[in-house]
């Protein structure tokens, strides 16, 4: 039996089960839930306990209500399916017998299984409601035959993505009233608490047209949470929707195994948002990086790991205080971006982005089947890491010659932000800037009158044996219109040897993979690294030249602020000559298509 009894239309059942999970071993209870938000939620808040699951049941289910998870629980369905592949076959859609030549071989794919094969998008062209679904009569090498038994939409395509299929989908239909901002409302939160590992898994989810907020939030309101743990999962996103798949103002969670897929509109989702800019992740800027090994116990940064991403037009849009490592992935036709302090107020702290593989299709001829990547990962500040990925070359007819590593400061030319048309290298948290011994700090009053004091200290991004035939490419970009009129150049802000490096970090180590959390080993305890004293110390970088603080009159015309998103403006001006060292790579990630 259960801890306790379900009454009235509340409708579940309790197994009692014994539990090691997380740090803490108790009589754990099996909670079955109507699939409902308002059955869970009920659930939570009246019978579960901290280590106990609420499971859903296969079925398709509609939150327009959220829900908020404040325990230390399991949620889990019965299974997300996945895209496991992807086929270039050209194909009319309809049912009855079809052959499809899979891109690579070998997919888990069997005799008898159940697969949908829908379209990727394309420029000005339908996705996902394109669709075949059928079972698998034979998959030998790279050839796949379907018996079709359902299809939708119209037309013959060429480029389509290969699904598993799912039990349990949630479609997010919940609106939180602030269009400008889903991400203040999720419709699931995860409140984070030091008693242990709130945990998603097993659960497509799926946003509706009318969604107005991220499908899940993650939340810390205070430093010492415990890491929230996502995996085998699946995220649908960009059908008119608004809000990330995931959205988390903390820098503590792992996410493993799950797919991302999007219609890569000009609007188009991030899969993450991370934007820790309620105070208690301010320490970010003031703290030492945890990259690598330096992150000793895994819990100071945001893990995403072997997870894919289709038409995704932000993999992760990484913002204030973040600290993010992207590892083991795969970006199908997808491109990452990161925030600086420009149109955002503090910008990311540190990226590592390695072991990944970058996918981009080209298409001779069929523009509007081609995908408009713009790069393959856009920095605006912090610093990084970047290794060890296969990034191809963007560049076709379609596409033009874009970008591949791309780094910008934008504040210079832009008046927005706390440090808006900032004159003088180096310009506040900047690519190549971060925070360590003899950090010296700097007292400045924001653009808009708020605190905005900052350090400085020169940590630059370091760029090494990157495979593919865009390899190490490196350029720089700025925005085309100078709202400033300071005629302020990124190439004096950003050069190599100073603020980005093509080799090796000294002594960098990556940090263990898998995750140590996903074999439920207990979470860790987050450590900080306290702020030193810094006034004292001597000045280790070049000390900038700082625009005098912004004086308002009564007649000043305030700029338009720019989209958050950082491919939302208009693509900025290649000003730099790229360097390109191609080593070779092998072959890697979960996505097998």
């Amino acid at each position: 039996m259960g801890r306790n009894m379900c009454k009235s239309q509340n409708l579940c059942k309790g197994a009692m089960v014994i539990l090691i999970w997380n740090g803490f071993s108790a009589l754990a209870t099996v909670y079955d839930s109507d699939g409902s938000s308002t059955n869970i939620q009920y659930i939570h808040d009246s019978l579960a306990q901290n280590g106990d699951t609420i499971t859903l049941p296969a079925g398709t289910f509609t939150w327009s209500t959220p829900v908020t998870i404040s325990k230390a629980i399991k949620l889990q369905g019965e299974g997300s399916g996945r895209i496991i592949g992807d086929t270039k076959t050209s194909t009319m859609i309809g049912t009855g017998l079809k052959t499809f030549e899979t891109t690579r071989s070998g997919l888990p794919i069997s005799v008898g299984q159940t697969l949908r094969v829908a379209k990727m998008p394309g420029n000005n062209q339908p996705a996902r409601d394109a669709y075949m679904e059928g079972t698998v009569t034979s998959y030998s090498g790279t050839t796949l035959e379907m018996n079709v038994t359902s299809a939708g939409g119209l037309g013959t395509w060429t480029f389509w993505w290969i699904a598993t299929q799912p039990t349990t989908t949630i479609i997010n239909n919940y609106n939180n009233g602030q269009p400008n901002n889903p991400g203040a409302t999720p419709m699931l939160k995860i409140q984070q608490t030091t008693a242990g590992s709130a945990e998603i898994s097993r659960i497509q989810f799926i946003a509706a047209p009318t969604s107005v907020s991220s499908i899940v939030g993650i939340r810390a309101d205070a430093y010492a949470m415990l890491d929230t743990l996502v995996h085998d999962c699946w995220f649908e996103t960009g059908n008119g929707s608004n809000g990330a798949a995931i959205y988390s103002d903390s820098n503590k969670a792992v996410v493993w195994n799950c797919s991302f897929d999007d219609t890569y509109q000009l609007s188009g989702t991030e899969a993450f948002q991370l934007k820790a800019t309620h105070g208690v992740m301010d320490a970010s800027w003031s703290t030492n990086s945890t990259m690598g090994t330096d992150d000793v116990n895994g819990a100071n940064n945001f893990y995403i790991e072997d997870c894919d991403f289709h038409a995704k037009k932000q993999v992760c849009d990484a913002d204030d205080n973040s600290r993010v490592v992207i590892r083991h992935c795969v970006w199908d036709n997808s491109q990452f971006a990161n925030h600086g302090a420009d149109t955002s107020n503090i910008g990311t702290r540190h990226c590592e982005i390695y072991d990944n593989e970058l996918i981009f299709d080209v298409f001779p001829g069929n523009c509007a089947t081609e995908i408009d990547l713009q790069h393959a990962i856009w920095i605006r500040g912090g610093t990084g890491i970047i290794t060890d990925n296969v990034l191809p070359r963007i560049e076709s007819m379609c596409a033009g010659t874009k970008q591949n590593i791309s780094f910008s400061v934008l504040n210079t030319r832009r008046n927005s932000g706390a440090y808006c048309c900032w004159v003088g290298y180096p310009a506040p948290h900047q690519v190549g800037q971060g925070y360590g011994p003899g950090a010296v700090f700097r007292d400045w009053i924001g653009c808009q009158g708020q605190s905005a004091d900052y350090y400085i200290y020169a940590e630059p991004i370091y760029v090494w044996n990157n495979a593919g035939t865009g390899g190490n490419l490196i350029g720089l970009t700025q925005d085309g219109t100078d709202a400033c009129g300071n005629n302020q150049q990124v190439s004096d802000y950003v050069q190599e040897g100073r603020d980005y490096v093509i080799g090796p970090k000294p002594g960098y180590q990556k940090f263990t993979y898998p995750h140590p959390l996903r074999s439920g080993a207990p979470s860790p305890t987050p450590t900080a690294t306290p702020t030193p004293a810094p006034t004292s110390t001597p000045d280790p970088s070049p000390t900038p030249t700082v625009p005098p603080s912004p004086t308002p009159t009564a007649t000043a015309t305030p700029m338009p602020t720019p989209s958050p998103s950082p491919t939302s403006t208009a693509s900025p001006t290649p000003t730099a000559t790229p360097r390109h060292t191609p080593k070779p790579h092998p072959s890697h990630g979960p996505y097998q298509g």
